[in-house]
């Protein structure tokens, strides 16, 4: 216990000192620069700040005046419908009290060794979930003897119903289960596919979630753990599962807390794993050009208007793509992808109105604080969102945190392929913007039910009705992930049943114009154009896909011939003029408008048919200066208009977008790197996965063989960057002043694919 102590307070006293110039640090040194410290209490449950290992997290706080709080969660936390809910609250209390008024503060983030450590008036406090296992470790150190108490807290669920909470040896315990009930059935039966039900297993029906929480140096007492002492070892343990019985879960949770800890131990092996984590990849940036004193100086915390007020955009844009990584770190090595709309780390939220918050409670000065399992959007995967936070996770090298994402789509294969069969009465697979667990889909026209509308049939349009982008897009980034892993068993188990499944519906689905070329309609592009013809997201998406699929030669023999044949029937990626000059079109045609997609710049990213490393930046140039929505939500959320920038090589305008872009925060909450609400929830997590992919293009492009170093990238940053790329390449480099001082590929064969670029002024 004193071994695991020290072992924190070392690192905590080294993140103290002053950090060294972007280039030749360790790789600790490396990301501390970019931890968040506070140095008060706050003054709420509003004041969270987040820690996990992938499956579990919490958002730690303590009160001024008051007590420590971890607001648990849990990956598939799953109610009957598909709510993703807490699984409970720990409170630790301390006599003499820490955290009083007036007395000396410090709480940071430390996102070297995944923790958080509080030092409040001589006491430590070691905050961590482990790496390898489901518990979460409060350790207190103090020079004094303080006494201690730790007790859960509960609420009313949203469904009206409450935790069971049980003394058991020692240790209290407490969950949440959903019993034999489950939307599930009704789903199949919308669809008329009941006869999945046998092959399909129900996603909801009898989750049970909950925690155990124990401590050596405590007792149970009057309902609480109570104990007096100098060191603790405060644990929580977790534990989600569908059992048919709660007796079955509590013996799984209580075996599962039996298992030996050794906490010392166990630290160690944490901290490794963070450190293995942080030097996979790195992107640091500082702009040189900020003012004295001011490079690299990072605030805990952003103004009362909800703006980032730091004067080195290249460091703030850095801080906000690291901590980004480490909060998918955080919540996306469990069972279920992370969500877009908070995650895991959806927390109470202070606002001025109740209004889209059901269960808010009013505050005594007049503000609210949001329900603990509340999130804007529910249970939505929404997969215009959901793509964004997984798309930089490749260039980063975290393919274990991809997993999550294509286990989500993959197993849902099955499913969606009935559902298509019985709704459309045709094969194939079609994914709209919302799929659900059970693989049913939400927000499908006016009543929440997909249209069944067949090629020259008028129809109306809806937002999301014959959006069918997502499963070309789930392929594109299953392609990707094939090559930059080369993964055998990935594209054999994963990768070529998807893409049959996918392509085969748009083939199906469509008829052929008289030139033999397809004809998609009815169609829409994304949720911006309805009633439209030959979409470009969708042109260009089969376009790509059957492009790379034939050239990884991915499939059997059969596969090949049908996608060469079906590669000759698809049209052109639609093009328009404007002023003399080419540029992509939204769509062949196209009747309504609606929201604020630039659905013509799909042909870029996420499908790159054109860019600058295709000799076409000229008409994305072009493009992006004719778009239809420029900066939509003050580039904010699921935009990505620096992501388009850095395609068309124009180096100011994705660095401007993207500092704007980090300077966003939110008012609700007291940690900075959350995004703010509107369009989407606070935390917004696809606002940083975009602002991810277009730091990371800004960088390095790929086109072909070729490797683009430096596309986009101003010499008033310089940078620091290891990166990795297709057929497991890995480039690293330096830009100081100006210029790449250094760079270096590996394998050295790749070297000669690499273009040089030279940042712009």
């Amino acid at each position: 216990m004193t071994k695991n102590i020290i072992c924190g307070l070392t690192t905590f006293l080294m993140g103290l000192q002053a950090m060294p110039a972007l280039a030749g640090s360790s790789v600790t040194d490396r990301i501390a620069r970019y931890n968040v410290v506070w140095n008060t209490p706050s003054r709420d449950a509003s004041g969270v700040m987040p820690l996990g290992n992938g499956d579990i997290a919490a958002g730690v706080y303590a009160i001024e005046d008051g007590d420590l709080y971890l607001l648990l969660a849990k990956n598939d936390a799953f109610n009957y419908s598909g709510e993703i809910y807490k699984t409970g609250r720990v409170r630790v209390s301390l006599k003499p009290n820490p955290f009083q008024k007036g007395k000396s503060f410090r709480q940071e983030l430390d996102l070297a060794t995944g923790s958080i450590r509080i030092t409040a008036a001589e006491v430590v406090v070691l905050i961590w979930a482990d790496a390898s296992r489901a518990v979460y470790h409060v350790e207190i150190k103090s020079p004094t003897e303080v006494s201690v108490t730790a007790q859960p807290e509960f609420w009313a669920r949203p469904d009206k119903t409450r935790d069971v909470r049980l003394e058991r040896d020692g240790k209290l315990l407490w969950y949440y289960t959903v019993g034999d009930r489950s939307v599930y059935p009704e789903d199949l039966k919308f669809y008329q596919v009941e006869h999945m039900a046998a092959k399909q297993p129900d996603p909801y029906r009898f989750n049970t979630f909950g925690n155990l929480l124990e401590c050596p140096q405590m007792k149970l007492d009057h309902g609480l753990l109570a104990g007096a002492g100098k060191t603790f070892d405060v644990r929580i343990h977790a534990c989600a599962k569908q059992i048919p019985t709660t007796d079955q879960w509590i013996q799984q949770i209580e075996q599962q807390a039996a298992q030996r800890l050794d906490t010392p131990t166990d630290w160690e092996r944490h901290c490794r794993w963070w450190a293995d984590f942080w030097d996979r990849s790195w992107i640091l940036a500082a702009d040189r050009t900020a003012p004295a004193g001011s490079r690299e100086q990072l605030r805990g915390e952003a103004e009362p208007s909800g703006k980032r007020a730091e004067a080195d955009g290249g460091a703030l844009a850095s801080q906000s793509y690291n901590v980004f990584r480490f909060l998918m770190a955080c919540q996306s090595r469990g069972r279920i992808q992370a969500k877009f709309n908070g995650g895991l780390f959806t927390q109470q939220l202070r606002t001025g109105s109740p209004d889209g918050h059901p269960g808010a409670v009013r505050q005594k000065d007049g503000t609210w604080l949001t329900h603990e399992d509340d999130r804007l959007w529910g249970r939505r995967f929404t997969f215009q969102n959901q793509r964004l936070l997984y798309w930089p996770l490749l260039a980063s090298g975290d393919f274990d945190l991809l997993q999550p994402f294509f286990n989500y789509y993959r197993d849902l294969l099955p499913m969606r392929t009935a559902i298509t069969k019985a709704w459309f009465g045709h094969d194939g697979a079609y994914y709209r913007e919302n799929i659900e667990p059970t693989g049913a889909e939400r927000d499908c026209d006016h009543g929440g039910r997909p249209p069944k509308t067949k090629p020259g049939e008028s129809y109306e349009g809806w937002y999301h009705d014959y959006y069918f982008t997502s499963g070309l897009e789930t392929l594109a980034m299953m392609i990707e992930y094939a090559k930059y892993t080369g993964e055998e068993d990935f594209r054999n188990r994963v990768l070529i049943p998807f893409a049959r499944q996918v392509l085969l519906f748009f083939d199906r689905h469509y008829p052929r114009n008289g030139d033999g070329k397809l004809r998609l309609e009815p169609a829409q592009v994304l949720e911006t154009f309805w009633i439209a013809v030959n979409p470009a997201p969708d042109v260009a998406g089969l376009r790509v896909c059957l492009d790379e699929l034939l050239a990884l030669k991915a499939g059997d023999r059969d596969d090949l011939a049908n996608w060469l044949q079906f590669r000759s029937e698809i049209p052109d990626v639609p093009l328009r003029v404007v002023e003399g000059r080419q540029l992509i079109a939204p769509a062949d045609r196209w009747e309504k408008r609606s929201n604020a997609e630039n659905g013509e710049l799909y042909p870029v990213f996420p499908f790159p048919c054109f860019g600058l490393g295709l000799g076409s930046g000229d008409i994305v140039d072009w493009t992006m200066r004719h778009r239809t929505n420029p900066d939509a939500f003050g580039n904010a959320c699921w935009t990505q208009d620096q992501i388009h920038w850095a395609y068309a090589g124009r180096a100011a305008e994705a660095r401007d977008g993207l500092v704007r872009r980090f300077r966003i925060a939110s008012t609700m909450c007291r940690f900075p790197l959350y995004g703010r609400e509107g369009p989407d929830s606070c935390p917004d997590f696809d606002h940083f996965g975009a602002g991810a992919t277009a730091l990371q293009r800004m960088l390095v492009q790929e086109a072909g063989e070729k490797i683009w170093l430096l596309p986009a990238w101003p010499a008033s940053w310089d940078a620091d960057f290891k990166l990795r790329l297709a057929k497991g390449a890995v480039i690293t480099g330096i830009v100081k002043e100006g210029k790449l001082t250094t760079w270096d590929i590996q394998p050295r064969d790749r070297r000669s694919s690499v273009v040089i670029g030279q940042p712009q002024p």
